[in-house]
């Protein structure tokens, strides 16, 4: 009988041993980037409105993320709703891009624009990263709609 007692008495102590009261934080909830419809073909000259959507699986309050691009092909310019110009391989933080719609913080809307300034095909990729080293890209191509070359 004493050596059940012991089991048991070893028993209770292994489990209020092995009982973690922390509760974990989910921090590095995943995410995506993606837009609205994009047209396929531009016009020297032509201004575009690219809208973009960051979509996360989960809300913490304190994820911060940084937004860039990269000019593949062609030439052009990215500029926000105010015209300033976001500058090529260079980021930004996301908040600080005009007009960020946060009502839904699962579902973050912003806009950027770009102008294409050659006659060549434009190919771009726009990165969105956070704070926890996650990053996704977003590649855009728009086809001129002339047949000219490379100005």
């Amino acid at each position: 009988m004493k050596k059940k007692t012991w089991i048991g008495l070893l028993l209770s102590f292994l489990l209020l041993c092995s009982c973690n009261d922390g509760v974990e934080i989910k921090q590095d909830y995943d995410f995506n980037l993606s837009s609205w419809y994009l047209q396929k073909q531009v016009e020297m000259g032509e201004t575009v409105e690219i809208r973009f959507y960051l979509t996360r699986e989960g809300d913490y309050d304190k994820a911060r993320y940084e937004l860039g691009y990269i000019q593949m092909d062609g030439k052009g310019e990215v500029f926000d709703s105010e015209g300033t110009h976001l500058i090529n391989r260079e980021v930004i933080p996301l908040d600080a891009v005009p007009d960020l719609d946060t009502t839904n913080p699962k579902k973050q809307v912003f806009t950027l624009f770009y102008r294409s300034t050659s006659t060549k095909r434009s190919e771009l990729k726009f990165f969105l990263r956070d704070n926890f080293n996650q990053e996704r890209e977003m590649n855009v191509t728009f086809d001129v709609q002339s047949g000219s070359s490379e100005q």
